[in-house]
């Protein structure tokens, strides 16, 4: 959770919980990326609990390893993970073209992340309640913004061009969770809108529920 260390760890369990459920019930090749996405952020939010645990000077060798560990994650995982991982459960081909060109925007778009970080490497501070992750660009608001956009393309657009169950009703939930961090706690928005990103992992447990169910329906009704 983005506003304790205690949060963020229980956040982490619940979610290891999730992913590893998700997983048993979802082990087929096309589903395994989708299905492992609560364990990505299950990670994630370990990474901001030791953030939290570690925010002084004598910690700081760890703390920059676990803010490059969460920010890493926001920024240069999730661009291509998400894309690729709806391109593997797409049956459509029209889709997974689609898909697939989203893939390789949400590539470019995290090997300028990487390439950003590990130029200028992020660092932590409190927001509020909240931690601000500081990056390069980040402090500007025009270019933030630009990122925004930008990072909003590989991220929550194909939410809308997958047939996946329910891919249309997280990606307006990951809208409006986005909206909601940007008004509720703009200075640490990085983290907000992961944490609220996080609690979509049990809507991604059920629309495999759903998806799997859809697929034994289909199954019977063929044989």
């Amino acid at each position: 959770m983005c506003f304790s260390a205690t949060g963020s760890f229980a956040l982490a369990g619940v979610l290891t919980v999730l992913g590893a459920t998700s997983l048993a019930r979802n082990s087929s090749k096309p589903y395994r990326m989708f299905a492992s996405i609560p364990l990505l952020f299950a990670v994630q939010q370990a990474a901001e609990g030791v953030v939290w645990v570690t925010l002084n000077a004598s910690h700081s060798l760890v703390n920059g390893l676990a803010v490059r560990c969460f920010v890493g994650i926001a920024l240069v995982v999730w661009p291509t993970w998400l894309p690729l991982a709806l391109r593997s459960a797409e049956r459509d081909p029209k889709r997974r073209r689609a898909l697939g060109a989203l893939s390789l925007a949400g590539g470019l778009v995290s090997s300028s992340a990487l390439l950003l970080i590990a130029r200028f490497p992020p660092f932590a501070q409190i927001a509020g309640h909240s931690i601000n992750y500081e990056y390069a660009g980040s402090g500007s608001a025009p270019a933030r913004l630009l990122f925004l956009l930008v990072y909003l393309v590989p991220t929550v657009v194909p939410f809308f061009v997958t047939t996946l169950s329910m891919a249309r009703v997280l990606g307006v939930v990951l809208v409006l969770s986005l909206v909601t961090a940007v008004v509720v706690q703009r200075d640490a928005l990085t983290s907000v809108w992961c944490f609220f990103a996080a609690i979509l992992s049990g809507l991604i447990l059920l629309a495999l529920e759903r998806e799997r169910r859809a697929l034994q329906t289909r199954a019977v009704i063929e044989n």
